[in-house]
């Protein structure tokens, strides 16, 4: 044999057995890893005693201060006013106070194919046309009645705000 082939025989007999030893020592440290699991439902009252009335009083104050700091957003409620030949569909429209309202302004008028819509008490004035509709956002801050109107047809309707609360005015008497 020659010499090459003696140190490429050695290379392979010390792999060989490097990786026995290691399969043998693999195979006598076999790990077994188990997680554990705890139930505290049954604790909780205990861990209430531990944490006592004054820590409980600080998170309810804490989490108060949390939801006031962010409100929900609710969706705005969408009414749809339709400019018809013979004036305005509904004619009448109930607004609660505070909330927000996105209004679609459709014209299905065919003898007046394009008309405008105003509602001067929330400075909204829009061109309609046949078939298209305007949309606009209005969020109504006082108590009262207001009107809109299509000029070119001297149509009109009413806008009513009343309190969130659903109280109204009270009458007279008390």
């Amino acid at each position: 044999m020659n010499s090459q082939n003696q140190t490429t025989s050695k290379f392979f007999t010390n792999m060989k057995t490097k990786q026995l030893a290691l399969f043998v020592i693999a195979s006598f440290l076999h790990v077994s890893v188990k997680a554990w699991d705890v139930d505290m439902s049954r604790r909780k009252s205990d861990l209430q005693k531990f944490r006592g009335p004054a820590s409980v009083e600080a998170e309810k104050k804490d989490k108060a201060w949390l939801d006031g700091l962010f409100q929900p957003l609710e969706a705005a409620q969408e009414i749809v006013i339709l400019n018809t030949d013979k004036g305005f569909v509904p004619e009448t429209l109930k607004l609660k106070r505070g909330k927000t309202y996105k209004i679609h302004v459709v014209n299905v008028n065919e003898k007046e194919k394009n008309t405008s819509f105003v509602l001067d008490a929330f400075s909204e004035h829009h061109g309609t046309f046949f078939g298209q509709k305007k949309t606009f956002e209005i969020n109504p801050k006082t108590d009262g009645v207001f009107s809109f109107i299509c000029p070119e047809t001297a149509k009109q309707g009413r806008l009513i705000v009343y309190p969130e609360d659903g109280q109204g005015r009270k009458p007279a008497s008390e």
